[in-house]
C-alpha cells in the first residue's frame, strides 16, 4: 500500500507530484509554486471537529503558519465550534510532580 504522507513529503522536492487521492476540491496545476502546500494541506486538514467529533466536510478549514507551526483556523457547521488546531510533529509535556 503506497504511503500518501511520504508522497506529499517527496512531492515539496523536486520532481513531479505524485497522483493524490480523490477530492472534490480543485488543486493547482502539478509543478506550481503552490501545488506542494496545496496538496499537503488537503491529507493534513482536520476531518473532524475535537468539540462534537462531527464530519468538517460542510465545516471551513483555513490554514496558517507561525513560525513552523501549521495552524488550522476551523468552524464546525455541526456544533458552530471554533478554534485553532495546530499539527506538530514534537511535543515536549512537562507533568507536574504528585
Amino acid at each position: 500500500m503506497r504511503d500518501i504522507h511520504e508522497e506529499a513529503r517527496r512531492a515539496a522536492h523536486h520532481g513531479p507530484m505524485p497522483p493524490l487521492p480523490p477530492d472534490p476540491h480543485r488543486l493547482p496545476p502539478p509543478g506550481d509554486w503552490f501545488a506542494s502546500d496545496a496538496a499537503h494541506h488537503l491529507l493534513d486538514r482536520p476531518k473532524f471537529c475535537p468539540q462534537c467529533a462531527g464530519s468538517l466536510d460542510r465545516g471551513l478549514i483555513s490554514e496558517w503558519w507561525s513560525g513552523d507551526d501549521r495552524i488550522f483556523l476551523t468552524w464546525c457547521a455541526e456544533c458552530r465550534w471554533t478554534g485553532n488546531i495546530v499539527l506538530f510533529s514534537r511535543a515536549t509535556i512537562e507533568e507536574p510532580e504528585h
